[in-house]
């Protein structure tokens, strides 16, 4: 199941108990995924197409609170195999009519409203439903632990909208994008994702979603310190091998004889301990030494040799 699959399911099983919160969830999910028809004998028709069944059944379930009778059909969508489609129809006259202006779908003048009615999403839970209805009819969500991704599309430019400044005054940041096939709003920001799945209910994959962001930051930050252990052991690997290689040139020449007691007891810990740090030689001197004088001493043995 993907992570969008069960965000959608989580939503799905809110509970809703107050009658402006479903009038506005039903709003967003026919503009989001409807579709209005004009029908012979002075009637209307209402249609939706939904991807998974339970959005299908929450869409019935909030239909009949407003005792409207509901037809749903499955489909089998052989196009890109993307599988079953559940769609809902709605038919009638009078009633509808009603139906479609107290969603906002209809003015009051009876024609086709672009813009949501304020009256519709005026108060916080209404925004909140209006926002997971959006979500449920036409959202995805990218997965936990991949770059974060979230989007609802559709080409109603004016649903799209309301949908930015609803997310805004919810503190959160919707982008829109005006693409040719599928217009949509956006996210790429974990903060304003987790905040949308925690605004819609869906708390179990804002959980989900913050474990696993937690997660990747632990597991880049010890990729992190991996590789920066590897490159400094490597580093002094190869200052060791030079170190060596500067002290046998100057017993090979000669001078090594002539050197300080100080430098020839650091040479000779090099050459004992090809393999150990600055700091752990100077442990083993006698007396001990820090690690910025062993470094001093070994740097003077390099200069003298790089001079013959």
């Amino acid at each position: 199941m993907s992570f969008t699959t069960s965000v959608k399911q989580e939503l799905c099983r809110v509970s809703r108990e107050r009658a402006c919160c479903r009038t506005a969830e039903l709003a967003a999910l026919f503009r989001a995924a409807g579709s209005f028809h004009i029908l012979p004998d002075d009637k209307y028709g209402l249609q939706a197409s939904f991807g998974l069944s339970a959005t299908a059944r929450t869409a019935v379930s909030l239909v009949r609170a407003f005792d409207l009778p509901v037809e749903v059909r499955v489909r089998e969508e052989r196009r890109l195999a993307q599988g079953k489609r559940y769609e809902i129809y709605l038919e009638g006259s009078d009633r509808l009519v009603q139906f479609l202006n107290e969603t906002g779908i209809l003015s009051d003048k009876l024609t086709l409203q672009e813009s949501v009615p304020h009256r519709i999403i005026k108060q916080p839970c209404c925004k909140a439903a209006f926002l997971r209805g959006a979500f449920l009819a036409a959202g995805s969500i990218s997965e936990p632990g991949s770059p974060a991704h979230l989007e609802v599309y559709s080409h109603n430019h004016g649903f799209l909208v309301t949908l930015v400044e609803l997310a805004r005054e919810s503190g959160m940041k919707l982008s829109l994008v005006d693409r040719r096939r599928n217009p949509a709003v956006y996210s790429k920001s974990l903060e304003s994702i987790r905040n949308f799945l925690v605004l819609t209910g869906a708390h179990r994959g804002a959980l989900e979603l913050e474990e696993q962001s937690i997660m990747s930051a632990v597991r880049a930050a010890a990729n992190r310190r991996a590789n920066f252990d590897q490159a400094n052991a490597a580093r002094c690997c190869r200052a060791a091998a030079r170190q060596v290689k500067a002290i046998e040139k100057l017993k090979k020449m000669g001078v090594y004889k002539s050197l300080s007691a100080g430098l020839v007891e650091v040479a000779e810990l090099r050459l004992k301990h090809d393999s150990l740090t600055i700091g752990e030689l100077g442990r083993r001197a006698d007396p001990p030494l820090s690690k910025s004088a062993v470094n001093h001493r070994l740097r003077r043995l390099v200069e003298k040799a790089e001079k013959l």
